[in-house]
């Protein structure tokens, strides 16, 4: 908070640019008023100009509309830290739940209902025999350019990616039946790929095939902490799962992942669930909506 600079000014005059902008600041971090009064007095402007300059400040329309922007801000990021805690009181270390059956019902109402992630032991991967899968020539329908680095397709529409696309069977009781209305993506992965940090903006089930899948999950209620990593500041929580080939996980929607795949990697990833409601959406880019137009004179 400390400024750099004198504030430049003498009885009356208005303060230098660069000192309404630090109080400008400084009010949007919620500082107290009397710390920027104080810090105003040190640098000689007198108890009761310094005093009469922030109040000024804080009157501005436009500072008065940021104030209420940051403090529901800061009301939304404290809910989401109160979750976090509630998350962290359980008995258990937080972990990603692993299952070697779990019946449709149990899989919706425990994780996918609860925005939590679950590790799934399916029967999925060994319906896909035909050497189609293999690494290979999953490589070879991708062509040499694409497939040296990782990537993400989606199988229908895609003419070279036919043949895998007409076996493909669906998840039984956990997606769509319509295997073409799942949305299904292909992942591929080089050897030795990794895949930064980013936001699930959908529910997606993601089954592996072939290759181990080194996930490091972070929970929806830690956005704060990844979308603005402070200098110094406490890192989000992180969750460790690995993936095989036959296992499928939900990676529920707002949840932050990323990925190495040490031998390389394939899998399929699947959108649409076996629900009468369609799946969510997250739209982390989205603009907010703007508040009601003030009353006209």
């Amino acid at each position: 908070m400390s400024p750099s600079r004198e504030v430049g000014v003498d009885g009356g005059a208005p303060l230098a640019p660069e000192w309404r902008r630090w109080l400008v600041e400084n009010l949007l971090r919620g500082t107290a008023r009397g710390e920027l009064v104080t810090a105003l007095e040190k640098a000689g402007v007198t108890a009761e100009r310094a005093r009469q300059a922030v109040e000024a400040e804080a009157r501005e329309p436009f500072v008065e509309g940021a104030l209420r922007a940051v403090g529901m801000q800061r009301k939304l990021e404290g809910l989401l830290d109160v979750y976090a805690e509630l998350f962290l009181q359980t008995e258990a270390p937080p972990r990603v739940d692993r299952h070697a059956a779990l019946t449709p019902a149990a899989f919706f109402e425990r994780y996918y209902f609860q925005n939590l992630p679950v590790v799934l032991r399916d029967g999925w991967a060994a319906s896909l025999t035909s050497g189609e899968w293999t690494p290979e020539r999953v490589a070879a329908r991708l062509g040499e350019r694409e497939a040296r680095h990782a990537c993400c397709v989606p199988l229908f529409g895609e003419p070279r990616l036919e043949p895998l696309a007409r076996e493909l069977p669906a998840p039984g009781g956990l997606t769509l039946a319509d295997v073409r209305a799942c949305e299904p993506r292909l992942w591929w992965e080089p050897g030795g790929a990794e895949v930064p940090l980013r936001a699930s903006r959908r529910n997606v089930l993601l089954a592996q095939v072939h290759g181990v899948r080194r996930l490091q999950l972070i929970p929806a209620f830690e956005l704060r902490r990844v979308a603005s990593p402070a200098e110094g500041g406490e890192a989000p929580l992180s969750l460790d799962v690995e993936l095989s080939p036959g296992e499928l996980l939900l990676l529920p929607v707002g949840w932050w992942y990323g990925f190495v795949a040490p031998e390389g990697g394939v899998a399929v990833s699947f959108e649409a669930f076996a629900l009468p409601e369609p799946n969510v959406t997250w739209d982390s880019d989205a603009e907010p909506l703007p508040s009601p137009l003030p009353p006209r004179d």
